[in-house]
């Protein structure tokens, strides 16, 4: 009888062995899966109130930003030629960064609606993406594992409308090159002028059309802080704070947002200013 216990005791400890091994070996590394599921995508929208076809591009914007939720960072830039204002056209949303960037990315120069998918390419013939293509180019992207991870912790101070904001940007694996953030405000739910050619001839402009993710300011710097000046490896860790920044009175704080994103630095690197992460917060 005592043999026969052994036995059977003997024989449920290697079922039991043999259990949690398989269970071990078929379990996913969940770093691997939350490092590719924090990849997020900045798209810009080179925009202007003027512009009758960039209505639809900014739907096509808000189609992505429901099929891919919280994956998909967007901003609005206004400049150029289908911003400049008019007496039919009052509302200014340009401002000096989005000019920056619209010139030295040559964005309006090729004509509107078009943008940028994490500026991916630079320097080559395919840069600047037609609306059209923002899906496939963020699908691609998303594809990719995420080299950076970033939190905003932002305190808004309503006494004198000043912002406080934390950036935390951390190296999720080993990598070599220079690194800069930029820090950002965009608002949406603007309420102004635009034209728009899918309407009725003699009924396209509206009135109150509404603006979303527009971007209003640098909270630090048109193209940012450097935060990694010789690469990072994994689990390299840097806080940048911003405080007491004032947002600008004629700006809605509970409709704004702030935008970090970290990209490639270096000019002689392939993927120079191609955005390798991005992240959104609410001031309030």
């Amino acid at each position: 009888m005592k043999r026969f216990i052994f036995q059977f005791v003997s024989l449920l400890i290697v079922i039991t062995v043999n259990v949690s091994c398989d269970y071990v070996q078929n379990v996913k590394d969940p770093n691997a899966e939350q490092i590719k599921g924090n990849r997020k995508v900045f798209v810009e929208d080179y925009t202007g109130h003027k512009c009758g076809n960039c209505p639809a591009a900014a739907d096509t914007l808000k189609y992505l930003e429901k099929k891919y939720p919280g994956q998909v960072i967007p901003l609005a830039i206004h400049a150029g030629f289908f911003s400049a204002v008019s007496p039919t056209y009052p509302t200014d949303l340009r401002n000096s960064i989005g000019n920056a960037y619209d010139s030295q990315f040559g964005i309006s120069a090729a004509g509107n609606p078009n943008g940028l998918v994490n500026r991916g390419g630079f320097g080559s013939g395919g840069f600047i993406k037609a609306y059209t293509s923002w899906e496939g180019e963020i699908a691609q992207m998303l594809s990719r594992a995420a080299k950076f991870e970033i939190k905003i912790k932002n305190t808004f101070v309503a006494s004198g409308n000043n912002l406080n904001t934390s950036v935390t940007v951390r190296s999720l694996s080993n990598n070599a090159g220079i690194y800069k953030l930029v820090v950002l405000l965009s608002e949406d739910s603007i309420i102004a002028e635009q034209l728009d050619y899918r309407l009725p001839s003699g009924s396209q402009i509206i009135s109150n059309y509404e603006f979303n993710h527009v971007l209003r300011d640098a909270i630090n710097s048109t193209w940012g802080d450097a935060i990694f000046n010789s690469g990072a490896v994994a689990n390299d860790s840097i806080v940048k704070s911003y405080n007491n920044y004032t947002i600008n009175a004629g700006y809605n704080p509970n409709k704004c947002h702030v935008i970090a994103y970290i990209y490639d630095a270096d000019s002689s690197s392939p993927t120079y200013y191609e955005v390798l992460q991005v992240e959104e917060a609410d001031v309030k």
